[in-house]
């Protein structure tokens, strides 16, 4: 991202020679060494999309080549964005991780460094996971992925990411199951292990987005014998609750705001999930059974037993 930095800020192209006086310590003092690094980066943003281009120079500086990068082969159209929005979008960037480099590349296709300025608000809620850029990686560069997942060994042909509910899943062919299966980055046990490149074809007909239940599927997939709960959710986040699930879950609206919804429940575990991420602003109304179960679960919590 240094070199990408670099490239689109200045407007002459640059040797090597300069680039290593301009990015400081980034490469070694070896020139073998350095050349090999500069390479490695360069095929990086290449791999990204990000063509850098090459030209040999004549005369007084024969054989000595220069590099820059061509803003309209791989920046993105003009968007028309407000400033509130590009802001919004500098938010969402700060906010999910994939690992730093891949907002910022984003930011760079959109041609944030002229519109983005310091002032600018961002957040982390702490969504990188120690094995997110080796399976980003993996998905782009279509290498098998190797990991622990309940107490298994899973070898795994990687489709896709995706974020669904504050949890980054893969979703991939499954080698010990034989078959596609969807698995939540949180929960890899240890470190993930990539294998070599282009070692699968992801299918023609593949969809990520379809391939990842939604939160009102996995709160109804499950054994438990009281399917649903009426929620009362607050005013201010009872229009995303009403977007997610639909106004046929809506039972009642009051006058403050607030909204009653019947919420599937069968998955405990999800639907506890699902409910804290609210805090204060939902309260399970009924059926006692789930309500009761919702309190002591907390009361637990509180007092670590």
């Amino acid at each position: 991202m240094n070199l990408l930095a670099l490239l689109v800020d200045r407007a002459k192209p640059l040797t090597l020679r300069q680039i290593r006086q301009e990015l400081g310590k980034q490469y070694p003092d070896s020139d073998e060494a350095a050349r090999a690094a500069f390479e490695r980066d360069k095929a990086a943003l290449r791999e990204m999309g990000i063509p850098i281009e090459t030209k040999t120079l004549g005369g007084d500086a024969a054989g000595e080549v220069i590099y820059w990068v061509n803003r309209s082969n791989y920046e993105l159209s003009d968007l028309r964005l407000t400033e509130s929005e590009r802001d919004a979008l500098q938010l969402a960037v700060a906010t999910v991780h994939l690992g730093a480099q891949h907002g910022e590349e984003a930011l760079w296709k959109l041609g944030g460094e002229r519109h983005l300025n310091k002032s600018s608000m961002s957040v982390n809620i702490g969504l990188v996971d120690q094995n997110m850029g080796t399976i980003t990686a993996a998905v782009m560069q279509r290498r098998t992925l190797n990991f622990e997942y309940k107490g298994e060994s899973r070898q795994v042909d990687p489709y896709g990411m995706l974020s669904r509910g504050g949890f980054w899943y893969i979703i991939g062919y499954d080698h010990l199951r034989r078959d596609q299966r969807v698995f939540r980055v949180d929960r890899i046990e240890g470190r993930v292990v990539a294998g070599e490149v282009r070692t699968f074809t992801t299918p023609e007909n593949f969809e990520v987005v379809a391939a990842v239940p939604t939160e009102k599927q996995m709160l109804a997939a499950g054994d438990g014998e009281i399917t649903t709960a009426t929620v009362l959710v607050d005013a201010a986040l009872a229009a995303g609750v009403r977007r997610e699930f639909g106004e046929s879950f809506v039972i009642r609206e009051r006058e403050d705001g607030g909204v009653e919804f019947a919420i599937p429940c069968a998955n405990l575990g999800a639907f506890r999930q699902w409910l804290f991420a609210m805090v204060e602003s939902a309260e399970v109304l009924s059926p006692p059974e789930i309500r009761d179960h919702i309190v002591q679960w907390l009361e637990e919590l509180a007092t670590g037993s």
